[in-house]
């Protein structure tokens, strides 16, 4: 297939079966998932796996996946299953194979570390909870 002779609905369609192939088999939590492994997933040739990639999401292959994992990385942070878990344990469960590169994804997407935006919603959801009443007998 030629990516340039795809139209733009032809372009969502594949770019939906991307993401549908992603999050189903939960792909990119695979820290060594490549461009390569997601071409054979979804049977679309590499060059226009990413040339869809790179023109409908404005990002490389590394960033797109990089974001999955940081949405992914969010969406469990209120989990209570990972709040016993280090930051490393949670970056490396979301794909990341190392606490440096999931800062680098953080800090260029989310403008915070891992780190500091558990801290900042951890911070948030604790004031949330309803404060003791005190009395006064005095």
């Amino acid at each position: 297939m030629d990516f340039k002779k795809l139209t733009q609905s032809q372009k969502q369609v594949y770019m939906a079966k991307i993401e549908i192939t992603l999050v189903s088999k939960k792909l990119f939590l695979k820290s060594d998932l490549s461009l390569p492994d997601l071409a054979e997933e979804t049977g679309i040739d590499l060059h226009t796996l990413s040339h869809l990639i790179n023109s409908q999401t404005n990002q490389n292959f590394r960033d797109y996946i990089n974001l999955m994992r940081i949405g992914y990385f969010k969406e469990k942070v209120n989990d209570t299953g990972w709040k016993d878990l280090t930051v490393e344990q949670m970056v490396m469960a979301c794909g990341f194979n190392s606490r440096a590169t999931a800062h680098r994804a953080f800090i260029k997407h989310v403008g915070a570390t891992p780190s500091q935006y558990l801290k900042l919603y951890r911070a948030q959801y604790d004031h949330r909870t309803v404060p003791k009443k005190r009395y006064n007998f005095g």
